[in-house]
């Protein structure tokens, strides 16, 4: 009984193998998804030319990096810029790091007369 559930299976299996086989593989279009105020900062600041958003190695940009590294810690930048489900506290933080760093953004324009720190 047991070896022609198996057969059954297999046979099912190599079906489902050459029918998938025959049909040609389309590539969907890639989707690029951002929250509306991401998207809303880079129309506003599109007039600029320098986006000095890490992972940005301008040399025009060193000074804000330095600036990042000082007001967040490393885990704060990785949430900011990284991968933001790696980290376990993303659910409870993640939402005031960016509060913070959209001041820090702010306020470092105003200090520098510069428009390119939107993340």
């Amino acid at each position: 009984m047991k070896m022609q559930e198996s057969a059954i299976a297999i046979g099912l299996f190599a079906f489902a193998a050459i029918a998938c086989a025959g049909e040609p593989q389309s590539s969907l279009r890639t989707v690029t998804v951002r929250p509306a105020s991401i998207a809303a900062k880079a129309a506003h600041y599109a007039a600029h030319a320098r986006d000095c958003t890490p992972p940005n190695s301008a040399a025009e940009c060193a000074a804000f990096h330095e600036e990042i590294r000082r007001n967040f810690s490393g885990r704060e930048i990785g949430m900011l810029f990284g991968a933001v489900t790696a980290y376990p506290e993303s659910r409870t933080a993640q939402f005031l790091i960016v509060e913070r760093y959209d001041a820090f953004t702010r306020a470092y324009d105003d200090r520098h007369l510069t428009a390119f720190a939107f993340r």
